[in-house]
């Protein structure tokens, strides 16, 4: 309570948190950077930026899109603003500026709360008043805080050089002066079988779990340069440059989930391979949709691949499949299955049946 008297805080203020039990959460807040003191307008002066970049800006990066005169915005928020004004003045432009501030948010907001899941459960303790739970919440933040800047910038430091390494600029990319969008890329969706039937008998608490172990599972089978893009749920999806590596991923997912024990489950894998685009950290295009439909027709435990991925990926006992049609896909799809062990036998995935 000092400590918040200390930052300005009236006592209404502070009378009105205990009442609604918001007393804990208030004192982070502030060890956090506090709550807003700058309306648009001051942010934009201070930093040198338009009103209405700055407006795009912090609706970008998850902040508030507030009223005129309104003061939401942190000493941090301008901070920013000044940052992203050094990023302009180098030569970067403005709507690269704010994609990248969409998949920050995006990406920050799943990390920070990831974070206070993990501090909340490591640091409430049974019968806790709410002031023991504010100060030891704001304890552990002068602790450790400090710590998660450095945290980050190693990790986006890391990220950045595996995406950087063997990765070339082209004659063409030189010539038109920018990174082509679309290239030639392996595509895979796995996803767990029966999912939304456990979710209508099992707890959500329950379900949330089984989707962050197969998120460890998923990410555990990636092998360079093997990308897992996302995680939905029950879904995941990978990318790679590179077929094989692909294939033998895939393979490592399934065992892993047929592995995981017989109350988690199955899984079933599709890829498919082709011209993508990467936007914004994520892929588009006819092949990723193709990829899609392709696992929505595998079967639990199979690895269903398009002929492009079967004849890149020697190696493999495959099963040739009959000829498909796929909703929003031209013409009729050849596929290939593959058992996730190759010890086991491989039964086919369809009756006989004459060519289309």
């Amino acid at each position: 309570m000092r400590r918040l008297r200390a930052a300005g805080r009236e006592d209404a203020e502070l009378q009105a948190a205990v009442a609604d039990g918001r007393l804990p959460t208030l004192a982070v807040e502030l060890a956090l950077g506090g709550t807003g003191r700058h309306t648009l307008t001051q942010v934009a002066r201070q930093s040198g930026l338009r009103p209405a970049f700055v407006r795009e800006l912090m609706q970008a990066s998850g902040r508030p899109n507030p009223r005129p005169r309104e003061a939401v915005f942190t000493d941090e928020d301008v901070a920013m603003a000044r940052v992203i004004r050094r990023f302009l003045d180098a030569g970067l432009p403005a709507d690269g500026l704010l994609e990248v501030g969409r998949v920050l948010s995006h990406g920050m907001a799943n990390t920070a709360e990831a974070v206070r899941r993990l501090a909340g459960d490591a640091l409430l303790r049974p019968g806790d008043s709410e002031f023991a739970v504010g100060l030891r919440y704001v304890m552990a933040l002068d602790q450790v805080g400090p710590l998660i800047p450095e945290l980050l910038h190693h990790q986006f430091r890391a990220q950045l050089r595996d995406g950087i390494r063997g990765e070339l600029v082209t004659e063409a990319e030189r010539e038109e002066g920018r990174l082509a969008g679309t290239r030639e890329v392996a595509v895979a969706f796995a996803d767990l079988v029966d999912y939304t039937r456990l979710g209508e008998r099992l707890p959500a608490e329950d379900l949330g779990r089984i989707a962050g172990r197969f998120t460890r599972l998923a990410m555990g089978a990636a092998r360079k340069p093997v990308v897992l893009v996302k995680t939905i749920g029950d879904a995941a999806m990978f990318v790679s440059t590179s077929t094989p590596e692909l294939v033998d991923s895939m393979v490592a997912l399934v065992e892993a989930v047929d592995g995981a024990g017989d109350d988690f489950p199955g899984v079933r894998v599709g890829a498919a391979y082709g011209p993508a685009t990467n936007r914004a950290g994520d892929w588009f295009g006819a092949t990723v949709n193709l990829a899609s439909r392709v696992t929505d027709s595998a079967k639990p435990g199979r690895v269903l691949v398009t002929q492009e991925i079967h004849d890149t990926a020697p190696g493999h006992a495959w099963k040739r499949w009959r000829r498909r049609g796929f909703k929003g896909v031209d013409g009729r799809v050849r596929l290939f299955s593959l058992e996730a062990r190759p010890d086991q036998e491989i039964k086919p995935a369809d009756p006989p049946a004459a060519e289309a």
